[in-house]
């Protein structure tokens, strides 16, 4: 999201651009938005039945018209729709809904199927679902390293339609967990514990068994030597700002793919490695990156090991202010393998509101590429909140808010999630910072530094304040990477997605 006030650039755009009200207020209209109750817009039901289609739809009024079309043909033009399943197979069900300022549309598909008994449960109760009946997990990742003495949680998430399946965990072959339903535990989790196990691969696998399907993933993690077995020294060449950024994933949102006002842009159809490489020319010039919606990221790396010294070593610049902040989770991670890559375990930096309600841990977001251009951007999680990054052609009239090296028309993001708390009255976003402890906030360790930097303020972090994924302290000696990721949802009618701002990430005890 952009800053009040940054740019005269912008302020330029906005007088020129946006609609305004009597009270000055800066909100461009927004194209409607559509969201069906299950967010896949897969349904499916028993044939002879009837199934009441009710999208819940955003930025409509009185005038607003809805068109439901099958085959190319109109078949409703109410803001409900409902289907009678008369013959077996699958059908593809349009809607555009039209406001003021465009059309938005999008597509839903039944499954009419024949059922030849109720099942166990003779009342038939929970026979059928709106949704597809194909069984999906989610996982953040299936390959890493970890170092001996430390312990890793492995869990699934987003899980849909096991139908009350059985999980079963096997180590090297050997089952290492009795099966059991996700009702039974409340998620489906396994700790890895490098106690007793040898240096080198082994394999993890996770089985899931229901009356229809037998589904597994496999995890392959790699017990390495004791911490310290790679640390790298610092040397009179290193430098204070990192050298390499590993991945640039941006989150939807309007201040990435095309936004230009600050810097150079990430041409159309870059590959990962591009866009990586036009983070660091950003990061080398104190230019900004966005990372998007929520649980957008970017990893760097240093050319040698950041030491933990209890107090700040890490400096990340971002452009928050007293009434503006957009906080970013950060995140630490050693090489444990000495292969130079960030593949290994990470560890999030505590901040304020670490361990309270407004802050949650093991949190999972999904985005969907809209089905048309200049469209919002559809987005659900993992505890089944449905929500959009609104398009803005104010700020960016790039057709996607998607980026070219992103493969698929979903992608998921894991980390953990911080309470949105914007407010939006008579035209203005207010944003208050937290405490401390986050990218992009103006908290208590935001400040100038005249020893390194009397020019720009600077948020100033702790590698003590690192916690394993079971909230103890990590105790790491040192780190070799960091990762900034978004850590709210929210967006405001006038200034778009809440987006953390990344101007560069140094280490603090060589930084000049």
């Amino acid at each position: 999201m952009k800053k009040n006030g940054v740019l005269c650039l912008m302020a330029i755009l906005l007088l020129l651009s946006a609609c305004s009200d009597d009270n000055g207020d800066t909100q461009q209209g927004l194209l409607p938005t559509i969201t069906f109750p299950v967010a896949s817009a897969r349904y499916r039901m028993e044939l002879g039945s009837e199934l009441e289609i009710v999208p819940r739809c955003e930025y409509v009024d009185e005038h607003t018209t809805y068109e439901w079309s099958m085959d190319g043909k109109v078949i409703g033009t109410s803001a409900s729709y409902t289907f009678v399943a008369e013959t077996l197979g699958e059908y593809y069900i349009q809607l555009k809904v039209t406001n003021a300022y465009g059309t938005t549309e999008d597509e839903l598909k039944i499954t009419v199927i024949q059922v030849d008994k109720l099942s166990e449960n003779e009342s038939g109760e929970g026979l059928f679902t709106p949704n597809d009946s194909v069984f999906a997990w989610k996982f953040p990742w299936r390959s890493i390293n970890i170092p001996s003495g430390r312990t890793l949680k492995v869990k699934a998430y987003m899980i849909e339609n096991d139908l009350d399946g059985t999980y079963t965990w096997l180590m090297d072959g050997n089952v290492v967990a009795e099966p059991y339903t996700q009702k039974e535990k409340g998620e489906v989790a396994y700790v890895f514990d490098t106690a007793g196990l040898s240096q080198g691969a082994h394999t993890l696998l996770l089985t899931m068994k229901n009356d229809t399907c037998e589904v597994s993933q496999s995890f392959d993690i790699h017990v390495c030597p004791a911490e310290g077995t790679y640390q790298r020294a610092m040397t009179a060449s290193s430098t204070s700002l990192v050298n390499k950024v590993y991945e640039f994933m941006p989150a939807p949102g309007h201040q990435v793919n095309g936004y230009t006002i600050v810097g150079d842009m990430i041409r159309g159809g870059a590959s990962m490695e591009e866009a990586c490489d036009t983070v660091l020319r950003h990061w080398q010039k104190m230019w900004s990156v966005s990372l998007g919606a929520q649980g957008g990221y970017v990893i760097a790396g240093f050319d040698h090991s950041v030491e933990n010294s209890g107090s700040y070593d890490l400096v990340i610049r971002g452009n928050p202010f007293s009434y503006q902040s957009e906080p970013g989770i950060i995140w630490v991670s050693q090489d444990v393998n000495g292969d130079g890559l960030p593949n290994d375990p990470w560890y999030e930096l505590a901040g304020s509101e670490y361990g309270t309600e407004n802050s949650t841990l093991e949190y999972a977001i999904t985005y969907y590429k809209p089905k048309s251009p200049r469209s919002h951007t559809a987005w659900k999680d993992c505890y089944g909140a449905t929500g959009i990054v609104p398009y803005m052609s104010l700020w960016n009239t790039h057709a996607y808010y998607w980026q070219d090296w992103v493969e698929g028309t979903e992608y998921t993001y894991f980390g953990t999630r911080l309470k949105d708390t914007h407010t939006y009255e008579s035209g203005y976003t207010m944003e208050p910072p937290y405490a401390w402890g986050y990218a992009d906030n103006q908290g208590s360790d935001y400040f100038k530094n005249k020893t390194f930097d009397d020019v720009y303020a600077m948020g100033y972090y702790k590698i003590s304040n690192a916690k394993t994924w079971d909230g103890k302290d990590a105790n790491l000696q040192y780190i070799d990477f960091v990762k900034v990721q978004t850590a709210q949802t929210g967006y405001s009618p006038n200034l778009g997605d809440i987006s953390t701002e990344v101007y560069g990430i140094w280490d603090y005890h060589i930084m000049k």
